[in-house]
């Protein structure tokens, strides 16, 4: 083997390491309510769109959508107004 698959592995490694530091770090905030009211407070949000935000991060989901879901939600909703 070559080392340069040694350093795919290290690499991997720590990236891993990383995804779970902020995995907890998310799970934590969402079991005491002064974590999460500070970080609410550090983004400029709700604390219930801060708790949407962690939750995502603790699923691999995206934390925001694009924004062209919203501009087709907005077009589509007024064509069918009268």
């Amino acid at each position: 083997m070559s080392s340069c698959n040694q350093d795919l592995v290290y690499q991997s490694r720590r990236i891993d390491n990383a995804t779970k530091i902020k995995r907890q770090a998310a799970a934590n905030a969402l079991q005491q309510y002064s974590l999460l009211a500070l970080q609410a407070v550090k983004d400029c949000e709700s604390p219930a769109k801060t708790r949407l935000k962690m939750m995502r991060t603790l699923t691999d989901l995206p934390t925001e959508l694009p924004k062209e879901s919203f501009s087709r939600k907005k077009s589509s909703s007024g064509t069918n107004s009268r």
